[in-house]
């Protein structure tokens, strides 16, 4: 179990990882099941402040919601230490006052991004990858 979250961490850049320290224990099932609904009103809320002022990037904003959705799709699926890394993503996303303030500007949501990323490559799920156009 140490060793997909220690490649978690170490994939981060080191001013991420005390704060994804702090949501990666793991979702049960039920939780996990209504952490869709919580993608989908951040997801609601990250496009009103889009419409307001400009500055977010909402379609990055929902590839990482697609992304984030798939895992927890398929959590029940992954292992112990796979449960903790989704978990540290979604909690993350989910926080818009993490390292970075998602609203704040055209990059608020690249801490998120790099967690995201971080977590689909310490899981084995490369083919997640989500890069910003």
């Amino acid at each position: 179990m140490e060793r997909t979250l220690q490649k978690f961490y170490d994939l981060l850049p080191e001013s991420l990882r005390s704060v994804a320290a702090r949501y990666d224990q793991p979702l049960d099932s039920a939780t996990a099941d209504y952490m869709h609904d919580e993608l989908k009103a951040y997801r609601n809320q990250a496009a009103a402040e889009s419409i307001k002022s400009g500055c977010i990037d909402i379609e990055l904003v929902d590839r990482m919601v697609a992304a984030l959705n798939r895992l927890l799709t398929d959590f029940n699926r992954f292992d112990d230490a796979e449960k903790m890394v989704v978990s540290a993503a979604v909690r993350y996303f989910l926080d818009s006052e993490d390292a970075q303030l998602d609203f704040s500007d055209r990059f608020g949501f690249d801490d998120d991004l790099a967690v995201l990323n971080a977590a689909l490559l310490a899981i084995g799920k490369e083919d997640m990858i989500v890069v910003r156009n």
